[in-house]
Order: structure tokens, then C-alpha cells, then sequence
């Protein structure tokens, strides 16, 4: 059995939910009592997260005097790691911040009875703790990470907040009313769901970074809302939950091209060796050719999204296509998180993130290869260079422009300035998000969207990103940056030759 885990000193956790409401415009929510109680479990298990229970506090709070006033309070005594998760309704105030429902929230003044997300980030900012995690299951609650995006919280923030939230700026996804009765919140669900299960091939304490692109699949899977996160350096870092997965080795933490000792067993054709389960009762041919087929998904760019554990279904109990499917997965899980070269590294990470990838030359149409030559094009993309993958974005999201992934560089081209990024050199870049409302119409047709300014820094040179509604551009940059720095740390001898400044440059005229 597990013990309780050392390293918590000066910690706490601070769970607060809203499932019932005072008021009757708001719909009770029995699903946000559950999330909150399976939460707190879930932290005070000793195989999991392993907090003293002491330091763990799980609430409902009445109105929002009481709720800010803890949150400040705990996020002051605070040294170690704070942890802020809230479950509830969340509304969008009419300035457009986000807003967290209590039982005493009036939905006809909620700015006055609801927690404003500005006291919560003040909160976080002020604290002397030397992590801060905000885990949000609420709708609107990419609002939050918008708090953060300012010139003014980016020194800050660098400190270590990572905030998670279960939705962007859309609305979150409960069961129906009449199924709350025994079961969490979507969102939550499915994150204790993938904890419980664990990550093959994963180190034995996961971080949230390293659960994200697997939650993010899940829900998507599942037709659920996507997630977001704002990510920053120490609190991506924190353990926050054991890995209980034990079907494959943890990743290894030497580079080395030895290969492992423990890496799955072939066969005389050199081919990995599955134990068959007996009297499955399938055709052995279609089953080898499935398990193949399975695997190549991981290599191929086109597909690998498809790529996720468990890769067999099981029909009456028994394994479907004849394997054992633990051993399938765990071989499978291995190669998707072990890559053996750069280049296959960035179009994993880039699959994960929903990145288009660029097809190999022998698959491309003729229109997909006049559009990648077009961008190979603007952002100077010559010689043997090669184009992994590219966003592109029209002048729908204000600000035409494209960001490309080679395998020497990032090239972000907006409004014909350039800016390329050697990957040698992903962590000296700095990023600040500026929002402003516009107006538009005039009499009762008048409306207002918010605009938000993404200023990318690399040295002497920026280039500016201005989207509105949606923020495929920025988007893209806050998933990729912090993932490709971590790669960098895991991996270093792929950042030395061939992604330096000289080399990633060259197109920058």
C-alpha cells in the first residue's frame, strides 16, 4: 500500500463547489457535489494523490464573501503548492469576466454575489506559493486563462500558476438532470477516470502537463467540450497524482541509443511477440494484420490521432482480436511516447495539439500540394528543409497569418512580417496577451467582440497576432512552446545540431 507522499510542506488544496442555489433561476447542479466529494477522494488516496487529508479542505461555501475570504486566506499561508479547484455554474459578467456561482448567487447581480475571477487572481498573485494550480470544471471558464494573459500578470505568472480549465469560452457539459443523482461532472469525470487508469509508458508521478494531450483526447472522443490550460514553469512540473498504470516500463530518463531491456519481446521475424488469448475464436491472419495495422498508426501523420489506449474493444469478456490487449497497448504506448527521432517527436507533439500534419509527397492531392507549397513559399521554406506540419488562418480571424513546423524551426508570418523561432532557442521566447472590446453597428443593431493581441518576443524581434472569437494562432503557440521546451529537457542532444540560429534564419529577410 502507499504511503502518503513527502514534499507537501506548506501545502493545501481548497476544493469549493456550488451544486445547490438559493435562487430558483439557477438549475441545481447534484453532479458538482459528487465531482467535489470524488475530488477530494481522489487527492487524500495514498495511491493517488496522496495528500494529508488535513491539508485538503472540500467546501460549499454560502455566499461569495465567505468563498473569497478563504481562498485569500489560504492562498497567503501558503509556501509550498496551492491547489484551487471549483465546480459549479460559471456566467460571464457584463464587462465579460468570468463569474463563479455560490449558493447565494443572484443571477440578476452576479458581479455582487458571485466570486469574480479578478479576486481569485489576485489572490493567486499575491500569494507567496511556490506553485499555484487552478482547476476550473464550469462553463466559460477559459475566461480565466484570459485573466492571465495580461503584460502586467506575465512576470507573475512566470512564478508558477498552471490553470485547467474544463471548457475554452464555451459552456461546459453536465448529464442530464435526472442522471446527477450518482455521478461527477463530465470534466471531472473523465480526468479521474484517465488518473485511476494511469499512462503506460509514463514516469510513476504524472504532472498535469503530461495528463493534458490524454485528457484533451478523451474529451474529444467523447464529444465533450475541449479543454485549455495556461502553462507556466514550475507549476507544469508539480506531481500531481501517482501513475497506476503498470503494463509498461516508465519512460527512461537517459539518452542514450541503447535500446531498453525491459522494451517488449519479438519474435524470430523480429516482430513484437503478444501472448494469443485461447478460444477467442478469430481468424489468425485478420487478427495479425489488425495488430499491425493498429501499430502503424503511430506512424503515420494522417492517422496517428486515432492513436490512443485502450486499442481493443472486448466483446463479452473476452479480448476481441485474440491478444492479450494489456501487452498490445502497453507495446503501442511505448513507440507513441518513446520516439526515436526528432522529427517523429514534433509530429507526435503536433498530432496531440490538433495540429494539421503535412502528408508524405507519394499521398499528397494536387491541391494539398499547391497549398503546402504556398506555404513553404511565405515563410521561406527552401533547400531540404522539411514542412511537418502548418496552421493557416484567413482574414476571418482578423489577423491573416500562419504558423509552420519544420524540422529546424517555427515560422510565425502575419501581415507579411516574419518571424522565425530555431527550436534551439523555444524558451527565450516571450509571449504577452493584451484584450481590447470593439465596437460594431450602430442603434439597435450595435454588438461589441473582444479582441485579443498576442505580442511574440525573440530577442530584438516580435511579431503581433490580433484574433477575436476564435484563437487558432495563439492557441497554437501556448500548446506548442511549453511541450517542445519540455522536449528540449528530455532530450537535449536533439536540440544541438542542425536547429541553430544560423540555420532557422536564413528565411527571415
Amino acid at each position: 500500500m502507499s504511503e502518503l507522499r513527502t514534499g507537501l510542506d506548506g501545502s493545501h488544496a481548497l476544493l469549493l463547489g456550488a451544486s445547490a442555489f438559493k435562487h430558483p433561476g439557477i438549475l441545481p447542479v447534484p453532479a458538482a457535489a459528487n465531482s467535489l466529494r470524488a475530488m477530494r477522494d481522489m487527492l487524500i488516496d495514498p495511491t493517488l494523490g496522496g495528500w494529508p487529508s488535513a491539508q485538503v479542505t472540500a467546501e460549499q461555501p454560502p455566499n461569495a464573501v465567505d468563498a473569497v475570504r478563504r481562498i485569500r486566506r489560504l492562498a497567503q499561508q501558503t509556501t509550498g503548492t496551492l491547489l484551487l479547484y471549483y465546480v459549479g455554474h460559471g456566467h460571464i459578467g457584463s464587462s465579460g469576466e468570468l463569474i463563479l456561482t455560490v449558493h447565494d448567487t443572484d443571477p440578476q447581480d452576479p458581479d455582487l454575489t458571485g466570486i469574480e475571477y479578478s479576486r481569485v487572481k489576485s489572490a493567486l498573485l499575491d500569494s507567496p506559493a511556490a506553485a499555484k494550480i487552478v482547476i476550473l470544471d464550469c462553463c466559460y471558464s477559459g475566461r480565466a486563462i484570459e485573466a492571465l494573459g495580461s503584460d502586467t500578470v506575465n512576470a507573475v505568472a512566470a512564478r508558477g500558476v498552471y490553470t485547467l480549465t474544463a471548457a475554452d469560452l464555451e459552456v461546459a457539459h453536465v448529464p442530464p438532470l435526472a442522471e446527477q443523482s450518482a455521478v461527477p461532472t463530465s470534466f471531472t469525470g473523465q480526468l479521474l477516470e484517465l488518473v485511476r487508469s494511469g499512462l503506460p509508458g509514463e514516469s510513476p508521478w504524472l504532472t498535469l502537463d503530461t495528463i493534458y494531450p490524454h485528457l484533451a483526447a478523451r474529451l474529444r472522443h467523447a464529444g465533450l467540450p475541449a479543454p485549455n490550460r495556461l502553462t507556466t514553469d514550475s507549476a507544469s512540473h508539480f506531481p500531481f497524482v501517482r501513475n497506476t498504470d503498470r503494463t509498461s516500463p516508465a519512460r527512461p530518463t537517459n539518452t542514450s541509443a541503447e535500446p531498453s531491456a525491459t522494451a517488449s519481446p519479438t519474435t524470430p521475424s523480429g516482430r513484437p511477440h503478444f501472448d494469443p488469448v485461447k478460444g477467442a475464436g478469430y481468424d489468425i491472419e485478420q487478427v495479425d494484420a489488425y495488430r499491425l495495422d493498429v501499430i502503424a498508426l503511430v506512424a503515420d501523420p494522417r492517422r496517428r490521432r486515432r492513436a490512443r489506449a485502450p486499442y481493443f474493444s472486448q466483446v463479452s469478456g473476452k479480448n476481441r482480436y485474440g491478444f492479450d490487449r494489456a501487452q498490445v497497448d502497453a507495446h503501442i504506448e511505448q513507440h507513441r511516447c518513446e520516439p526515436a527521432s526528432f522529427v517523429d517527436a514534433l509530429r507526435m507533439l503536433l498530432a496531440d495539439t490538433g495540429i494539421p500534419l503535412v502528408p508524405e509527397g507519394g499521398t499528397q492531392t494536387r491541391k494539398t500540394a499547391r497549398q503546402i507549397g504556398k506555404v513553404k513559399s511565405k515563410c521561406a521554406i527552401y533547400g531540404d528543409e522539411q514542412l511537418i506540419g502548418y496552421v493557416n488562418v484567413g482574414w476571418y480571424g482578423r489577423t491573416s497569418g500562419m504558423i509552420a513546423f519544420t524540422d529546424a524551426r517555427i515560422t510565425i508570418r502575419t501581415n507579411f512580417i516574419p518571424l522565425s523561432i530555431p527550436y534551439s532557442c523555444v524558451e527565450q521566447v516571450r509571449l504577452s496577451t493584451d484584450s481590447a472590446w470593439e465596437s460594431w453597428g450602430a442603434g439597435d443593431a450595435v454588438g461589441a467582440y473582444e479582441v485579443l493581441t498576442m505580442t511574440v518576443r525573440l530577442g530584438g524581434r516580435e511579431v503581433k497576432i490580433e484574433e477575436c472569437n476564435h484563437y487558432p494562432l495563439q492557441n497554437t503557440l501556448t500548446d506548442t512552446l511549453p511541450a517542445l521546451s519540455e522536449l528540449r529537457k528530455n532530450r537535449p542532444e536533439w536540440f544541438v545540431s542542425g536547429l541553430t540560429a544560423d540555420t532557422a534564419d536564413r528565411g527571415d529577410g
